[in-house]
């Protein structure tokens, strides 16, 4: 049995999922997999927010149309969450809380019987308040039960020629600020459309990091190539409010912000 095989009978064990779904790899090989397992009795929860990319929002509604599984949309306010805005360490694990709370709201009323998330093996090697509140919920995990790691979800949806195989890894907004330094509105929305413009101008891998006084710090996975468009760069960020534009010397990688949650 392969691990497609494998992952399908324990979703179909299941009688009907809702699978969290971002649009992301991780929940679109979920909802792949749960679409052509159970078919109807399973749905795709889209969560939309201000701490979510706009471009992620798009992509969440190209994917499910392209794996033919119902997506349903419900809109979330996490800014207004105390605990979130503050920023602590645990932040994820209080916005977890949120969303899974809603989630099976959203599930019990339509009648479904699992909640499961995209969350993988992978995911184990790196600091995820998130991953403890939502095993406290009860959200079901098949990659981590079955030591799927993401390598071996990109080599199945690029067998099962699912959109978007080979695109970078996204995150939260709020991952981009410090512990401790308030997320707000405005800022997201500096962040998401300073990201937004690094992409246009060909960066594949980005992340505009947020710091007190305003300072934005890029991200890029082509230093040489950032540094040949420093002027623009600068023009842009400094236009949409960051007051300071700084460039991250080291190599790109995910998860950087942690190194202040002692992660």
């Amino acid at each position: 049995m392969t691990k497609g095989d494998e992952l399908r009978a324990a979703i179909a064990a299941q009688g009907s999922v809702l699978v969290m779904f971002s649009g992301g790899l991780d929940s679109a090989l979920l909802a792949k997999l749960a679409h052509d397992a159970l078919g109807q009795r399973a749905a795709a929860l889209t969560i939309d927010s201000s701490v979510v990319p706009r471009s992620e929002t798009a992509l969440a509604k190209e994917v499910a149309d392209a794996i033919g599984v119902r997506r349903y949309v419900l809109t979330l306010d996490e800014i207004g969450l105390a605990h979130f805005a503050a920023n602590p360490v645990d932040r994820c694990y209080h916005c977890r809380k949120h969303r899974d709370a809603e989630a099976w709201r959203w599930a019990h009323e339509h009648g479904l019987d699992t909640v499961a998330d995209g969350l993988n093996y992978s995911d184990l090697s790196d600091y995820r308040p998130g991953l403890k509140a939502a095993s406290e919920d009860r959200i079901w995990h098949p990659f981590i039960e079955l030591r799927v790691t993401k390598d071996d979800i990109r080599t199945l949806s690029r067998e099962l020629e699912l959109p978007g195989w080979d695109r970078p890894s996204m995150a939260c907004l709020a991952s981009r600020f410090p512990h401790g330094f308030a997320v707000t509105g405005d800022r997201l929305k500096r962040v998401d459309r300073a990201e937004e413009y690094l992409r246009a101008l060909g960066f594949k891998k980005v992340r505009v990091r947020y710091f007190p006084y305003e300072l934005g710090l890029v991200e890029v996975d082509d230093l040489q190539r950032a540094l040949e468009h420093r002027d623009q760069i600068v023009a842009r960020l400094r236009e949409l409010g960051f007051g300071f534009v700084a460039l991250h010397l080291e190599d790109f990688a995910s998860g950087t912000m942690n190194r202040t949650a002692g992660a």
